[in-house]
């Protein structure tokens, strides 16, 4: 047999960007052996393509399903990834990783992973090479690269709600844990700026730990301070400086600073009167780009996005934020605060979906919007947020809306989306309960159809952005691409049947027209059939 694979009759999308071409693909080994007519190559299987399309393996650039897995049935949990596509996650990202494992943080990490994952993580590993060795040992459905959180290395060495500037010695150790993830075989650094503890770092201490990343030549990937035009995080006239705007200019200082490639993670416009600033915002990453940083940019085809329920406090609060919740004069001024906040970015609390709540005497709202939530409960808004809050440990977790655009104005959306720099990713929690993300489900086959129907971008540009793009971005050459010598992750699809069929309302619904999914040239989706048990993932160690 000349190969153990062959895919006959249908047409390439390279994930180059380039024109669709009818060819044929060998693979052996593991790899791409063959492009082109090879009619007279002998393979141990061939399968006829004829009508359909042939594209890399989508690569989720933004993904936490390291939470995931490492469970023994996560082969079966992922399943939605599969079906739109999907074959490779990049994990570790918004700061927060399964490693490394220290006595400062093991308690706290275990507790917030119910954020991510059905019930709290088995931490059997202390730095990330125990981590990524557990997953070897276990097999993996998915290729996983993973990046190591920053947010985790500082808790590692302070606490999650430690709002001080690390010393000498604290920084010395929070870089030598960084270091040895990345030479362990990590991808690159994310931070969250966002959420504790990454929201408390000022801009001095994110150059330094970006400069781990470029000490590297790895990536360094940032969820931004604000998202939305006004933030508690910034002190500064958002009338002169939009927030959000500012939270980019920060992060861009802090990549030119530290000299290393960077990738704002999901950039999102929060709330109907940020979503002007869109074009600012593309517009200073062009420029610094122009300049000669290497940036980039991701973002999820929708308009709401999962978060944590205490993503909405101030930075100030959240060491004491029970006690806050707590005590009716603190949420008197809390509320008098965020009534202000909300008019001005042109959000509220109506614009939260519960996912998971993570308590049991609030599961029954998983679905509801905070407003029909408060209603059924019969409480006022702000109680029964503060009470989720609370009775969740601050492990609830929502959809906020808004983002981006809405159901009447995809704009600001459809711009990010468009635009050259714009990997796609999903960004998602993907768990056995609650309500699920329409993004787990949708992501990839909406870029297709929705978007390519809409005119932003080409059928071949659009497979780019989620295959050859990611891949460049995270310095593989041998992924992403359908090229003799890559890697056989491999999607074959019926171009003219594709769909997204998953929306908000019913989420977990899955696309049409993805046909086969091959990872390392095993087919492990066929049409309805799917290998829950193939474990036919990599362990993608840079």
């Amino acid at each position: 047999m000349d190969c153990e694979l062959k895919l006959v009759g249908g047409s390439v999308v390279d994930g180059t960007g380039a024109a669709s071409r009818p060819a044929d693909v060998a693979v052996d080994g593991g790899k791409i052996s063959a492009i082109g007519d090879l009619g007279a190559l002998d393979a141990e299987t061939t399968v006829d393509a004829t009508g359909k399309t042939v594209t890399p393996g989508f690569i989720d650039i933004h993904s936490h399903s390291d939470f995931l897995v490492p469970g023994a049935d996560h082969g079966a949990l992922v399943e939605p990834f599969v079906r739109q596509g999907m074959t490779t996650l990049v994990t570790g990202n918004c700061g927060f990783s399964p490693a490394p494992v220290t006595d400062h943080n093991r308690s706290p990490l275990a507790d917030a992973s119910v954020l991510l994952a059905d019930g709290r993580l088995d931490l059997r590993w202390s730095d990330m090479g125990g981590f990524l060795d557990a997953l070897d040992e276990g097999g993996v459905a998915l290729n996983v690269a993973q990046l190591v959180g920053h947010g985790t290395v500082r808790a590692g060495v302070m606490s999650y709600l430690d709002p001080s500037v690390p010393d000498a010695e604290q920084l010395a150790a929070m870089e030598r844990m960084t270091k040895t993830a990345l030479d362990q075989g990590c991808v690159g650094v994310s931070t969250g700026l966002g959420y504790p503890p990454g929201i408390f770092s000022a801009e001095q201490e994110l150059t330094t730990v970006a400069s781990w990343a470029a000490s590297r030549q790895k990536l360094f990937t940032s969820h931004l301070k604000a998202y939305s035009c006004v933030s508690p995080v910034y002190q500064s006239d958002p009338l002169e400086r939009p927030h959000n705007i500012e939270a980019i200019e920060e992060i861009l200082r802090v990549a030119e600073g530290a000299g290393v490639r960077l990738q704002i993670s999901h950039l999102i416009f929060v709330g109907r009167n940020t979503w002007p600033t869109h074009e600012r915002a593309l517009e200073l990453v062009e420029q610094r780009r122009a300049a000669g940083l290497d940036v980039a940019f991701d973002a999820f085809p929708y308009t709401a996005g999962n978060t944590t329920a205490a993503v909405l406090f101030p930075p100030e609060l959240l060491p004491r934020l029970e006690a806050v919740l707590e005590s009716d004069e603190e949420m008197a001024n809390l509320k008098a605060f965020a009534d202000f906040a909300f008019a001005s970015i042109g959000f509220d609390l109506g614009d939260i979906q519960i996912m998971q709540a993570n308590a049991a005497e609030y599961d029954q709202y998983n679905g509801l919007f905070i407003d029909e939530a408060a209603a059924k409960a019969g409480v006022d808004v702000w109680t029964f947020y503060a009470r989720l809050v609370l009775a969740s440990h601050r492990a609830a977790r929502v959809l906020l809306h808004n983002y981006s655009g809405a159901s009447d104005d995809e704009q600001a959306l459809r711009a990010v989306l468009a635009h050259p720099l714009c990997t796609i990713e999903t960004d998602t929690c993907l768990t056995e309960h609650g309500h699920q993300n329409p993004a787990s489900y949708g992501t990839f086959p909406r870029v297709l159809s929705t978007y390519v129907d809409a005119g932003l971008f080409t059928f071949e540009e659009a497979v780019r952005k989620m295959t050859g793009a990611a891949a460049e971005r995270l310095g593989w050459t041998d992924r992403g691409v359908v090229r003799e010598g890559a890697v056989a992750d491999l999607v074959v699809l019926d171009g003219a049947g594709l769909a997204d069929t998953a929306t908000f309302e019913r989420p977990d619904s899955a696309p049409r027209g993805i046909e086969q999914v091959y990872i390392g040239g095993r087919r492990i989706l066929d049409g309805a059939d799917y290998d829950a048990a193939a474990l036919a993932g990599t362990v993608i160690r840079a």
